[in-house]
């Protein structure tokens, strides 16, 4: 099977899956492409996720995260998965959370000064010195998400950013960078969401001590 490339279009040039053979073909190149897309990640990069949030969850440091769209929707989901399970697997609580999901602080910091400022102005408030901010852009090139990368440096905290399409500024900027090597949406975004679920799986089974 075949990916169609499409011409490029400002701001989105997106690879789908192949049309040719009608819409059984179009469904199973999906599937096929996330296949692909899973076999190509370095492990040992997901491996070092998980040792840096252990130490940062024995160190009582926090993990915080943010993101746009459907990224919003992964980190609001991740923090329900980190916060609520880890706590009731260790019984001890791990400090997490999401940038996205205070509306009034969207709007405020949106209305107030700029979209661009809506992470960044609440990073100034949740990120320390030894804290990790995981960032998830499906472009990488999110001028909110990047502001944000810029406060976690500024305070001495650990960045990681979850990105596609080639990783763009943002996965120069953060100290750990998961690229997706593919310019659709919604793959990408599927990959995130896997990287966080196996990143959570992996730190609470260590946490319990079922992992070495």
């Amino acid at each position: 099977m075949t990916t169609v490339r499409t011409p490029p279009v400002p701001g989105r040039a997106e690879e789908l899956p192949a049309m040719s053979a009608g819409m059984s073909g179009y469904i199973a190149d999906y599937f096929v492409t996330l296949k692909l897309l899973l076999d190509a990640v370095d492990t040992a990069q997901i491996e070092q996720i998980v040792t840096l949030l252990l130490e940062t969850f024995q160190g009582g440091r926090r993990l915080v995260l943010c993101g746009n769209g459907g990224s919003a929707s992964t980190a609001s989901h991740l923090v329900c998965d980190f916060a609520k399970n880890v706590l009731l697997d260790s019984g001890k609580a791990f400090e997490v959370v999401a940038l996205t999901d205070s509306p009034a602080l969207l709007t405020a910091w949106s209305n107030d000064t700029e979209y661009a400022n809506v992470f960044a102005g609440q990073a100034r408030t949740w990120l320390r010195m030894g804290d990790v901010l995981l960032a998830i852009s499906g472009s990488g090139n999110s001028p909110n998400i990047l502001k944000a990368i810029e406060v976690a440096h500024e305070v001495g905290a650990t960045s990681i950013g979850f990105c596609g399409y080639g990783g763009g500024k943002l996965a120069g900027m953060v100290d750990i960078p998961v690229v997706v090597h593919k310019r659709n949406m919604q793959q990408v975004e599927d990959l995130h969401m896997i990287f966080g679920h196996v990143i959570f799986a992996a730190l609470r089974d260590r946490i319990k001590g079922l992992l070495a």
